[in-house]
């Protein structure tokens, strides 16, 4: 007896909602951010439009959802940073954890480049961009801010400091993805970074 027949097919809404993200991503990767249109990626996913725009109804929301999902794996590589490290340690290993390292951080850093490189002629990509800009700024400045509060000078203040060191480690991003910067020495330049602008307080007395 056929149990299942006649009932409808259980479809992952989530899961079809990556898939496509993925297709997006590899788009961006090929082509660069021009050419990403509900029509393409309808066409390299084997997908109708109709089915495309069901998850993704706009160009905007294909953009939004590529940048979104390079955030979800910066954030996941940086959740894996070591909690119990000490604090300079913790900061350089949240930065370390931006650098394409592995397959996946690769082809995050690749479409996040794409972004950066569209975003100076076009303020909508600019503003998309902005999703991959704030979260990592806003942890820097927290996790500075408890340094100088535990004991640190920070240089300049959090803020200030949070700039440089955002700068310097999607400097050190770029040069990795071109292969001009061994992933070691982008390390180590973070880590001379941060003790060059958190250092311990001298103890009075």
């Amino acid at each position: 007896m056929c149990y299942n027949c006649g009932m409808p097919r259980v479809v992952d809404h989530q899961q079809r909602r990556a898939e496509l993200v993925d297709v997006v991503w590899q788009l961006i990767i090929d082509d660069g951010l021009p050419g990403i249109t509900i029509r393409r990626v309808a066409q390299r996913s084997g997908w109708s439009s109709g089915a495309v725009r069901h998850y993704l109804p706009t160009r905007e929301a294909i953009l939004d959802a590529a940048a979104q999902r390079v955030s979800e794996v910066i954030e996941e590589r940086v959740r894996a940073v070591d909690a119990s490290a000490a604090p300079l340690d913790g900061l350089v290993g949240v930065l370390a954890a931006v650098l394409p390292t592995d397959e996946r951080s690769r082809r995050a850093s690749q479409v996040w480049l794409a972004f950066v490189g569209q975003a100076a002629s076009d303020q909508g990509i600019a503003d998309t961009q902005g999703i991959l800009y704030r979260d990592l700024n806003r942890l820097l400045v927290e996790l500075l801010s408890a340094l100088a509060a535990s004991g640190h000078d920070v240089a300049g203040g959090p803020v200030a400091a949070a700039t440089e060191l955002q700068a310097l480690v999607d400097g050190l991003t770029v040069h990795v993805l071109l292969e001009r910067v061994a992933v070691a020495d982008a390390e180590a330049a973070l880590r001379a970074a941060v003790g060059r602008l958190a250092t311990p307080r001298p103890v009075s007395g």
